[in-house]
Order: C-alpha cells, then sequence, then structure tokens
C-alpha cells in the first residue's frame, strides 16, 4: 500500500526549475512515489489519457505493484475522482514513451526528486517525539563512553582526550549536537605540569601594557625549539585557527590534554609542559 507524504517531511531540496520535490514526489516508510495527477499536470498531458496509459500498463500482472488506485477531491466543484500513484518503476515505465525536450526536461526533475527523496528518508532524522529523541541522545552518550573506551586501549590516549574525541565522532555519527556534553569532559592537568602562561611567569615574559604573561612569546619559543608546530596541509601550508601539536621531540617535554573555554564553551586540545622544559628554554635564550 502506498501513502501520502507525512506533513512533518521537510521539503528541503529544489529540483532545477524552482520546484521543491516534494511537489513531484511523495514518501511513506518504505518508498518514494508521484501521482498520474502531478505527470499529468508537468508533462502536459490530459488526465484522462494519463489513466488511460496506467490502465494499459496494469494489464501485466508485474506492474501491479508499482501502481495504487486512490481518489482525490477537485477543488472547484467538490466532486471525488480517480488517480493513480506510482513508485519509480510505475513512473519509468508510464514516461518512457513521452518524447520531446519538454519532456526530457521534467523526466530528469522527477529523477532529480526521486533521488533526493530516497537519499532523505535514508538519513537518520530525529523524531519530532521527544522520548524517542531521549532515548536517541541516552544511546549516543553511552556510545561516547565506549568509543572513548576503545580510544584509550588503542592509542593509549588520557581519559579526557579519549572522551573528547569520542563526542565528536558520536556525535556526527548521530546528527547530534554534543557541545552541551564539553563542560563535563574532566580537566587532566596534573600538579607535575605547567601551562605556557606559567612558564611565561616564570621565564618572566609579560605584556607591558597589560603585566599578563605573555603566552605568544612563549608558544614562539617552543617552536624555535623545535618541541611544537602548527599543522600543515598537504602543499605544507600552515593551517590557521589550529592548535598547537607536540613533535616527536616536544613529546619527551609535554602530551596534548582536553580542554573547554569557560567563557565560549570551545572544546579542542593544548600541551601542557613537564618542570624540564624550563631548562631547555633559559638555555635556548642565553
Amino acid at each position: 500500500m502506498i501513502y501520502f507524504l507525512p506533513k512533518n517531511v521537510k521539503k528541503h531540496h529544489v529540483p532545477k526549475g524552482g520546484i521543491t520535490m516534494n511537489e513531484l514526489v511523495r514518501i511513506d516508510n518504505s518508498q518514494v512515489v508521484t501521482d498520474s495527477r502531478s505527470v499529468s499536470k508537468h508533462f502536459g498531458k490530459r488526465h484522462d489519457n494519463v489513466m488511460a496509459a496506467i490502465g494499459g500498463l496494469l494489464k501485466n500482472q508485474e506492474t501491479q505493484k508499482m501502481f495504487h488506485e486512490t481518489t482525490y477531491v477537485n477543488e472547484q466543484n467538490g466532486q471525488t475522482y480517480p488517480m493513480y500513484l506510482m513508485n519509480r518503476d510505475g513512473f519509468s515505465l508510464l514516461v518512457m514513451g513521452f518524447t520531446g525536450a519538454k519532456a526530457l526536461e521534467w523526466k530528469l526533475k522527477y529523477i532529480d526528486a526521486f533521488n533526493a527523496m530516497e537519499k532523505a528518508i535514508k538519513t537518520p532524522q530525529l523524531t519530532p517525539n521527544p522520548h524517542y529523541r531521549t532515548r536517541m541522545i541516552g544511546t549516543a552518550v553511552r556510545d561516547i563512553g565506549k568509543t572513548a573506551e576503545a580510544l584509550e586501549k588503542v592509542f593509549g590516549c588520557r581519559h579526557g582526550m579519549a572522551l573528547a574525541t569520542a563526542s565528536s565522532m558520536v556525535g556526527e555519527a548521530y546528527g547530534i549536537d554534543t557541545k552541551a556534553i564539553a563542560p563535563l569532559i574532566p580537566a587532566e592537568d596534573s600538579p607535575g605540569t605547567m601551562k605556557v602562561a606559567s612558564i611565561a611567569e616564570a621565564l618572566g615574559f609579560f605584556y607591558k601594557k597589560s603585566g599578563n604573561p605573555d603566552s605568544q612569546k612563549v608558544n614562539c619559543l617552543l617552536q624555535s625549539c623545535g618541541l611544537q608546530e602548527k599543522p600543515r596541509d598537504s602543499k605544507g601550508t600552515v593551517l590557521k585557527n589550529t592548535d598547537w601539536v607536540l613533535t616527536e621531540e616536544g613529546k619527551a617535554y609535554g602530551e596534548s590534554v582536553a580542554f573547554t573555554d569557560p567563557d565560549t564553551g570551545h572544546h579542542g586540545y593544548r600541551i601542557v609542559w613537564n618542570a624540564d622544559v624550563l631548562e631547555l628554554l633559559r638555555k635556548a635564550l642565553n
């Protein structure tokens, strides 16, 4: 049985010509369909002639599953008249003999709409049912935990970093915004490590106007010592707005940990350094 498009399906695709795909096709839970009135309108055919053509096709038993007879109400006189719904195969069979440039144009539009709608119904969507959304989010959270455990085991990374990576991966897979989870990921700075601002204070690097630790100067020094670098693309160009990453030499002095900016909520990674890096940086300054 073929049914009409549920009201909550969005008109999110527009084939060439400004016609939304929902004006050409409809869906139920399993298949995409169009109807004889739509075909009649867009291909410039009399509806009774389209109905007759479908009737001829229905003489073959194999084609009967491609069409479903139903009715519609004429808006002008309020009378009920018959029409057919058809799936992709039924549509293709019906319009196969329609010729001319205009017919080809509409065939392509319908094919585009069928493809887009079939892709849309295969893409997981959150249902308006709040209980179902809650269950999906709960499942995603549990999957984040399992994925983080796997990342820790395989890559030997810290728990917070594994959670941050798993949150991003699972959130993308489920189509769920996981930004709200970021502040819950535990900080992993240990007493034996130093942030860049602490290194700046220890080296006496301060901005003249504000008196705040000059972290930028420390980062440049760490880079010049070959301890950290910015990611680069395949052409070797430094990527903008990216976090510093440790070099192989730098891994002996620091490690990347997950962090969340308390002001913006942005989640990312930063490098924390052990105290031995101070001696190396002081030697580099002399």
